[in-house]
């Protein structure tokens, strides 16, 4: 499969394999602990980035440079380099409409779920829009982290506070 004189592309090729194997692997990780979500569950958008968008441009537009570069030349490794790019951009894709759940049990952020026993504080960034938790899991503390909607913080805050305080 892999022909050719240089090694660097093949390991290039084999990491971009490994990054859509790990964004699989989250969208999996988060339709199962969908399930996870009991009583009335509330789903929040989270918007997309500059960035974001900016990332799955260059992946298309680097992907379709190769499978022209790779046609034109003949060169295998940049068709399969091509292939793999524009995958790794649907997946990318994909994976950045991940929503945030907040349900009566836990709440469901960037595909891991934490009940409302784990969450020890949380807070929102009004500038940059973002989401952000404390949380402790498995006796480690972490921190997670989302962008939301401005018009989402209230409700989102409310239902927080419903939820873990009981207010």
């Amino acid at each position: 499969m892999f022909k050719g004189k240089n090694n660097l592309d093949n390991f290039v090729l084999i990491m971009y394999i490994a990054i859509i194997a790990f964004f699989i692997y989250r969208i999996y990780k988060s339709f199962k602990n969908k399930k996870l979500l009991a009583g009335e569950i509330n789903k929040f958008d989270r918007p997309s980035t500059t960035f974001e968008w900016v990332l799955l441009a260059f992946l298309l537009a680097t992907g379709v440079f190769n499978l022209i570069a790779g046609i034109k030349q003949n060169n295998q490794n940049a068709i399969y380099m091509s292939v793999v790019m524009v995958v790794l951009a649907i997946v990318f894709l994909v994976a950045q409409q991940n929503k945030l759940y907040v349900a009566e049990n836990g709440i469901l952020i960037n595909s891991t779920f934490y009940t409302y026993k784990e969450l020890k504080k949380w807070g929102f960034d009004k500038e940059k829009n973002d989401f952000v938790m404390a949380v402790k899991k498995d006796r480690q503390d972490t921190s997670e982290a989302t962008k939301v909607k401005s018009e989402d913080i209230k409700p989102l805050n409310d239902l927080i506070r419903k939820y873990k305080l009981g207010k």
